[in-house]
């Protein structure tokens, strides 16, 4: 059923949202505004979730999205709105989450860290279709679905990425990668180097002629690893390297590690701040992006990862860097909390997941009263949730700020400071 809608704001998960009938109106695509025409698509909790049938009255900050694939593709959420209001409107949007979930009135500034618009992702994870003549279609999954839109190329991933895509579309390794569920492509710091991962049931014998023809004929392709369930065969170079500042980062197969190839010294340098003591904890550590810089300043720093492959490359990442100070523990955050007993920590770093870190876990953190902890979140719903638990036990916030890691897409990268309350 369709009908007239004017939003009146943009919410977290690039909607907008208005009222009709009483009841609250979900739909991408629009601003707030805007007089626009919408479909109800389902109704869920009592909210119509909605899609964008035509703008009948544009808003003045409305731009044409560059992107041929814009509106189908589920990657991008905002291109139909200038950097400097994406911006703008996320901070918005970080400041209303903290108050609605969290209880968090935050009336200081929120710093932005811009990204660069375009070309900014050093990863990509490319969903992979057969098509009816056994040969594959690459792409992302459509808005909201499960269905393949197969692209050309990606405007906000890397050059270097780009070029790979358009190499792995040829007819020479169409049949050969079509039994992949996903490709995942990971370029270095100067995008001149690329690790290919791929997973899907790829027959075994098959396996090694396909990762040394792509190693041998895509240009900049170093290492292939073909597996799923965290366990890889890898093929040519074992350590994949990216360089930020004076660190090399060894990556492995299926690791974390940010995506946002252009900010991430700005990012260590805010998360670590000039930090320096006795004790950190850096837990969800990936493969150690903060706590080698820590390293240099803190006499002993605890990194926790739960993924081993991780925590294996952080060993080895200190390793290479002489940091003797560093233990990297391969283990659950609460599993490691209920074990840990070195002492009360100067700093903690938590970088959780999207799922945020949660009541229990942070209980058993708080049992050890560290002194400053800071919160790196990419999703602010999860983050006022925990900042709220943290707040009413015994710590202040004293800063928040916003990395625009994800220009186009509706995500926010966030960082808070946070000091235990002297007693």
């Amino acid at each position: 059923m369709a009908f007239e809608l004017i939003p009146h704001k943009l919410v977290y998960g690039g909607e907008a949202l208005g009222h009709h009938d009483g009841r609250p109106v979900f739909v991408p695509g629009a601003l707030p505004g805007e007089r626009v025409e919408v479909d109800e698509v389902r109704v869920a909790k009592g909210a119509v979730h909605a899609r964008l049938l035509r703008v009948l009255e544009a808003s003045p900050e409305r731009i044409e999205p560059p992107c041929p694939y814009y509106g189908r593709c589920g990657g991008c959420h905002y291109q139909h709105i200038s950097l400097q209001r994406q911006g703008e409107l996320k901070s918005e949007i970080l400041r209303e989450t903290l108050r609605r979930i969290g209880k968090i009135t935050w009336n200081d500034l929120i710093p932005v860290h811009a990204g660069h618009p375009w070309n900014y992702r050093n990863q990509a994870q490319l969903k992979v279709g057969q098509l009816a003549d056994g040969t594959a279609a690459l792409g992302f999954y459509e808005a909201e679905s499960h269905r393949l839109l197969g692209i050309d190329s990606c405007a906000i991933l890397s050059p270097r990425l780009n070029a790979v895509l358009e190499e792995l579309r040829k007819p020479r390794w169409s049949s050969r990668i079509a039994s992949c569920r996903e490709i995942e492509l990971l370029a270095d710091d100067r995008d001149e180097r690329v690790a290919i991962t791929l997973r899907g049931k790829i027959d075994p014998a098959a396996v090694e002629a396909l990762a040394t023809a792509l190693l041998a004929e895509v240009p900049g392709v170093v290492r292939v690893a073909v597996g799923n369930d965290g366990q890889f065969r890898v093929f040519g170079k074992p350590r994949f390297e990216y360089a930020v500042g004076d660190f090399r980062y060894g990556i492995g197969p299926g690791s974390f590690f940010q995506v946002s190839r252009l900010l991430l010294p700005e990012l260590i340098a805010a998360v670590t701040n000039g930090e320096a003591g006795g004790l950190a904890l850096d837990l969800f550590a990936g493969v150690g992006l903060f706590t080698l810089p820590l390293a240099r300043r803190f006499e002993q720093v605890v990194a926790v990862d739960a993924d081993p492959v991780a925590a294996a490359a952080l060993k080895e990442n200190a390793a290479a860097h002489s940091l003797a100070n560093v233990r990297a523990v391969s283990s659950s955050t609460e599993e490691f909390l209920r074990r840990f007993a070195q002492g009360v920590p100067d700093l903690v770093i938590l970088d959780p997941p999207r799922a945020g870190v949660g009541a229990a876990v942070l209980n058993s953190l708080l049992k050890f009263r560290p002194g400053r902890i800071h919160y790196l979140s990419c999703n602010p719903p999860t983050l006022a949730r925990d900042l709220g638990h943290l707040i009413g036990h015994d710590y202040e916030l004293n800063s928040v700020e916003f990395f625009d890691f994800f220009p186009q897409t509706y995500h926010i990268e966030s960082l808070a400071r946070l000091a235990r309350r002297s007693t």
